[in-house]
């Protein structure tokens, strides 16, 4: 195995390549090259212990304890929507996912760490689940009659001020979700940014910041208008790191929280 290292772009692992027109070639055993390769159900219930000790370290904090969810998706299921295979997995792991928080661990883990961290990844789709509490159904009713679809949408239909739900059920765990409706500034994607803006002529505007440059700013308020604003008119600006234009829905009773929790988990893009 050649590891090829370039002046302009990152290292990549791969069995079988030559290096050509490199400025490092480093020779990786062959056993390394094994252990990309072998499929994930040979691991030993010491590989697995090991990946689940990486896994605690530096994945829970987004896929939560056990990979029960949490900003990054529940992943005890069979099935992962990015990684349907072994090897998909794998490079899930070792490359990221391109435009997405999922970081590339190819320059801190080793190629057997790696495997060993897939292998815990997929011996959490074969644990029991524990039901989500809540009635589903109810909670669509209390999704639609706390006015939630006039910011989101699910399926194509609803407002487009939040982010898009359709299939929150896979991007983000029960846990996340309830403190999202609970304390919603607490977590919540850096694309939703809030910016208040108070111009020089003495009014005031905040809103999801959607666009900057140099010389302009764009601004979506809380009634979905969207404003254009030349920073030569803005008297001062004021970045919001925990603003959201989400409310808190913290009043409602415990059980209509679990309601909506479990709508909101059962959002998978099926139709």
């Amino acid at each position: 195995m050649i590891l090829s290292i370039s002046i302009h772009a990152r290292p990549r692992l791969r069995c079988g390549l030559a290096a050509v027109g490199v400025t490092v070639v480093l020779a990786l055993s062959p056993q390394l090259c094994a252990a990309q390769s072998r499929p994930l159900t040979e691991a030993s219930s010491a590989d697995v212990l090991a990946g689940k000790e990486v896994f605690d370290a530096q994945c829970a904090l987004c896929h939560g304890a056990g990979g029960a969810g949490g900003t990054g998706p529940d992943l005890r299921r069979p099935r992962l929507l990015h990684a349907t295979n072994d090897q998909e997995l794998i490079a899930v792991i070792r490359d990221g996912i391109p435009g997405t928080t999922m970081p590339f661990a190819e320059l801190t883990l080793s190629p057997p760490t790696i495997w060993q961290t897939a292998a815990y990844v997929r011996s959490l789709g074969r644990v029991a689940r524990e039901p989500i509490k809540g009635n589903s159904q109810r909670g669509a009713i209390l999704y639609e009659g706390n006015k939630c679809s006039d910011c989101h949408t699910v399926s194509g239909k609803g407002g487009t001020l939040g982010p898009d739900l359709s299939l929150i059920g896979v991007q983000r765990g029960p846990a996340s979700l309830r403190q999202s409706l609970v304390n919603p500034a607490a977590e919540h994607a850096s694309k939703y940014g809030v910016v208040k803006v108070s111009l020089k002529s003495g009014s005031e505007i905040r809103g999801i910041r959607l666009d900057e440059d140099v010389f302009w700013i764009l601004l979506r308020d809380a009634s979905g208008r969207v404003h254009t604003l030349s920073k030569t008119t803005i008297g001062q600006m004021e970045r919001e790191k925990e603003g959201t234009l989400m409310p808190s829905y913290q009043s409602l009773r415990d059980a209509d929280l679990d309601d909506l929790v479990a709508y909101l988990a059962a959002l998978r893009g099926e139709r």
